[in-house]
C-alpha cells in the first residue's frame, strides 16, 4: 500500500483541513554574514519574536478553523537563517503542542540550512503528530496521506488521499542531497501516477496534491477566469474576488519591516466560477512556474491542488480541466506580505469527503 500515514474520522462527518504556507521563520541571530539583514530586520526577527511573527497567527487560525488535519505547503523556515536547526526544532515543538496531525512538504528555502536535508527530514519524521515521510523518489518530501472513514465495527474505508510532493527549486543550499531542478522530475511524476494507479485500482478515490512551487496550470486558470491579464503576469494591482472575506485590520504587523500596503484601491472582480475566491497583488509570469501537470493530475483522480510560494497571491480558482487550484494564504509576518492578509486557508470536505470548498482565513 502506497499510503504512508492515515487520519481517521467518522463516516458522514465533515472534515476540515487547514493549509498553512510560507511561514519562512527567520532567526536573525543566525545570519551568516553581518550585512545580510538590515538593522530593522535584525530587530524584528530576533529569536524572541517568533511567537508574535509566526506562532500567534497559527494559534488564531487553528482556533478559528478547528481543523482535523493541517497541511503545510513549504517554506517552514528560511534555511539560510537556521544553520543550527534551532528554528526548525522550535517550529516542530510548537506544532506538536497543538495536538493535531500535520503534514508538511519542503519549499525552496527550507533546505538551505547547513544541518542538511537528512537531518531536517529525521527531525520531522520523529515528531509524534507529524505525518511527514521523506519518500523514495527525487526530492525530500514525497508521501501519501489517507483520510479514512470509520463506520462502527466495519473496516475503515479510504475516502480521500493527499499526495504530498516536493517541488524542489532549492538552489541556495550546499547539501548534495538537494535535488537541484525546478519543479517535479519525471521520476516524481511517475511516482504520482504509480501511487494513484494502485490506490484507484478497485474504487476511485479522489485526491489532493500539495506542494510549494505553483504549476502553470494555475496561472492559466487565473488568466482564463479574468483574474490576470496575460502570460507576463499582468498588472500587480489589488484584485479581490467578489465574496472573499475582508482582511483583518490591526496592529499585528508592527514587527514586520517588509510589510506591504495595498498599492491600489481594491478592484473587485466577479467570481468566474462558483467557489472562486481570494486576493492577488503580485505579478505571476507563467514562465516562472513549473510545467503543466494537468494531464497527470486528472489521470490520478485529483480534483484539488494546493500550493504556496508567492506571498501576495491567495487565489482559489477552478481550472478548465475541472481541478480547483488554490494558492494558500501566507502564514505569519516573516518576509514580504500584505498587511492584514496573513493566516491560513480552510478546506472544508463534506461528509463523504468528495465535495469540498475553499476559504481564505485572515487572522
Amino acid at each position: 500500500m502506497k499510503i504512508a500515514s492515515r487520519v481517521y474520522t467518522e463516516k458522514g462527518r465533515p472534515f476540515t483541513i487547514l493549509q498553512l504556507t510560507d511561514m519562512q521563520v527567520i532567526d536573525a541571530e543566525q545570519q551568516r554574514t553581518p550585512d545580510r539583514l538590515r538593522p530593522d530586520e535584525i530587530e524584528a526577527w530576533r529569536t524572541v519574536n517568533v511567537e508574535q511573527c509566526c506562532y500567534a497567527p497559527i494559534r488564531r487560525a487553528v482556533a478559528a478553523s478547528k481543523p482535523d488535519l493541517i497541511i503545510i505547503t513549504g517554506d517552514i523556515v528560511y534555511g539560510e537563517f537556521d544553520d543550527s536547526g534551532r528554528a526548525l526544532d522550535g517550529f516542530i515543538a510548537f506544532m506538536e503542542s497543538l495536538g493535531i496531525p500535520w503534514a508538511p512538504v519542503w519549499g525552496n528555502h527550507d533546505n538551505e540550512s547547513k544541518i542538511g536535508v537528512h537531518e531536517q527530514c529525521r527531525r520531522l519524521e520523529k515528531a509524534q503528530n507529524c505525518l511527514f515521510q521523506r519518500g523514495t523518489t527525487d526530492g525530500n518530501a514525497n508521501y501519501v496521506v489517507g483520510i479514512y472513514d470509520r463506520d462502527g465495527e466495519n473496516a475503515p474505508v479510504l475516502s480521500r488521499v493527499l499526495y504530498m510532493m516536493d517541488s524542489n527549486t532549492c538552489y541556495g543550499g550546499t547539501d548534495p542531497e538537494i535535488t537541484r531542478v525546478h519543479g517535479f522530475t519525471e521520476r516524481q511524476r511517475q511516482w504520482l501516477s504509480d501511487c494513484a494507479a494502485e490506490l484507484n485500482a478497485e474504487t476511485p478515490v479522489p485526491g489532493f496534491v500539495c506542494f510549494h512551487i505553483p504549476v502553470q496550470d494555475y496561472i492559466r486558470a487565473m488568466i482564463d477566469a479574468g483574474y490576470q491579464s496575460g502570460d507576463d503576469g499582468g498588472a500587480p494591482g489589488n484584485y479581490v474576488i467578489a465574496g472573499t472575506d475582508p482582511a483583518t485590520v490591526s496592529d499585528r504587523d508592527v514587527l514586520s519591516p517588509n510589510t506591504c500596503e495595498d498599492s491600489n484601491p481594491e478592484t473587485v472582480l466577479p467570481a468566474a466560477h462558483p467557489g472562486d475566491s481570494g486576493y492577488k497583488n503580485e505579478k505571476m509570469p507563467i514562465g516562472h512556474f513549473q510545467p503543466s501537470m494537468s494531464e497527470r493530475f486528472l489521470a490520478a483522480n485529483v480534483d484539488g491542488v494546493f500550493m504556496g510560494h508567492c506571498h501576495k497571491c491567495q487565489l482559489s480558482v477552478l481550472g478548465a480541466d475541472g481541478i480547483r487550484y488554490t494558492h494558500g494564504v501566507k502564514t505569519g509576518t516573516y518576509d514580504y506580505h500584505t498587511r492584514g492578509r496573513i493566516g491560513g486557508t480552510v478546506i472544508s470536505l463534506d461528509g463523504d469527503k468528495k465535495a469540498f470548498s475553499v476559504k481564505q482565513l485572515y487572522v
